[in-house]
């Protein structure tokens, strides 16, 4: 078995295992050793998933040369298609981020994921790491063992080279798929792998070892600072995972950025570069609007309300959309996963109540209002739902996504804090369980 003892230490201890199979040598060598381990440890309970990027002629042909070898070693098998429309800028990194939004959704509950990643994947990141100007961080290369949105990795092949891999495979009688895409240089990977690392190994055999002994160190470095800002990071860092930024400004610089850049980490967005730091502080920390001014990072956005920073995801704006319920009495379901809208006959905890519409009355979702509405049922006078919505400190990019519940042109209720109540409402009246919190996603 390629796996050395303390790889198969940590294997076995896992009951389910995903394993991200491709077809190719590296993906190959690890599921052959993966059922090899199945046999001592017969609780093991194996699969694997393979992703279509349909990038190439043959994918199709190449998912089912997976399925049928999965087939001959009694192995599950999940096959999964995705299209990437637009084929600019990096593609290798969208095929990478849609490839783990599918791990994501296949993954079962105490299942970990297994990669294929080898000595010379961790080897050739940290060099490129190094061209896009990375800092402790990048240069630490590629994790044994990672969590990405809860989502647990564990590399088992990282510390083998591709060259054992290939001996290997040869001297067990492995059948695998060649890539030949593998051979085109305008990826940086492949030119770094087939043009420039050829050429630097002739001239400097011990390059690779520097630059993994220099990985370790700068690992090490990354942990220190981690340990070291940790009892800060707790008390900047809220609840709701946004940061507290009154204190940085006493900070220094360095200090500053690299909190800023850890708890960027902490909310599993990419990492920034200096450059990217500097903007942050300069056009979002410390500009005067807390709307316009913001960042895009990969899927994410940085933005500032009220002396928080938040890392939120990137998302579609609900302002101005109309959502009519013209059947009450079935579910109405809302975008951008905000749950559904129901009759309930019992209460129910944490529920908002309200009357039920009169046989006339439309019945619809707006999204985004302006003007004056009553605070609540007990207060008479109408106040600005802005001021409503400031008091309660909900940022200003989440008030166009909040679903606001109305009879006609009569505004019900704000379903996201229960703050707004029926204008001129009859208590007398019997309440109707509308709206359950338990859908909000």
């Amino acid at each position: 078995m390629i796996f050395k003892k303390k790889t198969q230490f940590i294997l076995h201890k896992f009951p389910k295992i995903l394993v991200a199979y491709s077809g190719g040598l590296d993906s190959t060598v690890l599921l052959y050793n993966l059922v090899k381990l199945r046999k001592i440890y017969p609780y093991i309970k194996l699969r694997a998933i393979h992703v279509n990027h349909n990038l190439n002629f043959y994918s199709n042909q190449w998912s089912k040369t997976c399925f049928l070898q999965c087939k001959k070693w009694n192995i599950p098998f999940i096959c999964k298609n995705i299209i990437l429309n637009n084929k600019k800028g990096n593609i290798e990194e969208r095929a990478r981020i849609e490839r783990y939004k599918i791990f994501n959704n296949f993954i079962e509950n105490n299942e970990i994921i297994v990669t294929a990643h080898h000595l010379d994947d961790h080897y050739e990141t940290i060099l490129l790491f190094l061209k896009r100007g990375s800092g402790l961080k990048g240069l630490s290369g590629i994790s044994k063992i990672h969590i990405i949105n809860k989502l647990r990795l564990f590399r088992p092949l990282l510390d083998i080279s591709r060259k054992k891999l290939l001996h290997y495979a040869i001297n067990n009688n492995l059948n695998w798929i060649d890539d030949q895409s593998n051979l085109d240089n305008k990826y940086d990977r492949n030119f770094l792998r087939n043009v420039i690392l050829p050429q630097i190994h002739y001239r400097w055999p011990f390059f690779k070892k520097s630059v993994l002994k220099t990985s370790s160190i700068c690992r090490e470095q990354e942990e220190l600072i981690t340990e070291l800002l940790n009892s800060v990071m707790k008390k900047l860092i809220q609840s709701n995972n946004s940061l507290f930024l009154i204190p940085l400004y006493k900070y220094s610089f360095v200090k500053r950025n690299s909190i800023i850049k850890k708890w960027i980490e902490y909310n599993q967005c990419q990492i920034p570069s200096n450059k990217i730091l500097s903007i942050i502080w300069k056009n979002i920390v410390c500009s005067k609007s807390d709307y316009k001014s913001y960042l895009k990072i990969g899927i994410y956005q940085i933005r500032k309300y009220n002396s928080y920073l938040y890392c939120i995801k990137n998302y579609f704006t609900l302002k101005n959309k109309i959502y009519y319920w013209n059947n009450i009495l079935f579910p109405l379901t809302l975008p951008n996963n905000l749950g559904k809208l129901f009759f309930l006959n019992k209460c129910e905890k944490n529920t908002l109540q309200v009357r039920k519409p009169k046989n006339k009355e439309k019945v619809y979702i707006k999204f985004y209002i302006t003007g004056k509405y009553f605070f609540s049922e007990h207060i008479k006078k109408k106040i600005k739902i802005h001021d409503i919505w400031k008091k309660l400190n909900i940022p200003i990019w989440e008030r166009d996504n909040i679903p606001l519940l109305f009879y006609n042109n009569l505004f019900i209720a704000e379903l996201k804090n229960n703050i707004v109540t029926l204008e001129g409402s009859n208590n007398k009246e019997k309440n109707f369980i509308f709206w359950n919190k338990k859908n909000i996603s």
